[in-house]
């Protein structure tokens, strides 16, 4: 059974400032301490081209226990900590990011269990719990198509598909 399909359309374009993203990939390689998964949510803005983070919430900021397992798990409460974030700030999620222990490759529960399941979420999988500096290219990009379908990207598709700016973080 195929659980993803290589995408045929392009997938919106997720920009962020190069010292937000080195603030996150430093984020999630300390809180996993290159033994576990990590993760946050990606806020900011949807624009015509794709979405504009503006900052992350870690996964462990709305619930304290989210790696308790060997995978990350977010409880009903969790969701509505981040969507008063999102009402506090004026923002929305744009995107969610985990870290997995080997390649950027989406595990059967990633593809069954979305963090945001609305068609056009973007899910990124940080390879390595995010050792080693990684660069965009490096991860996998997901977007979610509804009934735990997916387009998949990697390399140069989803480098090319996250764009770090030299705009200040906000």
């Amino acid at each position: 059974m195929n659980f993803f399909k290589v995408a045929t359309m392009p997938a919106p374009l997720l920009e962020l400032p190069a010292a937000l993203w080195a603030d996150l990939m430093t984020h999630l390689r300390e809180q996993g301490a290159g033994v576990r998964e990590s993760g946050a949510f990606l806020l900011g803005r949807k624009t015509g081209a794709g979405r504009v983070v503006l900052r992350f919430v870690p996964y462990e900021q709305l619930q304290p226990d989210a790696f308790s397992n060997d995978y990350v798990s977010l409880k009903a409460d969790s969701f509505a900590k981040l969507w008063e974030v999102c009402r506090a700030t004026g923002m929305t999620v744009v995107a969610d990011v985990h870290t997995h222990p080997f390649g950027p490759g989406q595990s059967r529960s990633d593809r069954t269990n979305p963090m945001v399941a609305l068609k056009g979420h973007i899910a990124l999988i940080v390879p390595r719990f995010a050792k080693d500096n990684p660069r965009p290219r490096d991860l996998g990009l997901y977007v979610y198509q509804g009934n735990h379908q997916w387009d998949s990207y990697s390399g140069s598709d989803a480098g090319g598909l996250i764009r770090l700016t030299d705009a200040g973080v906000f």
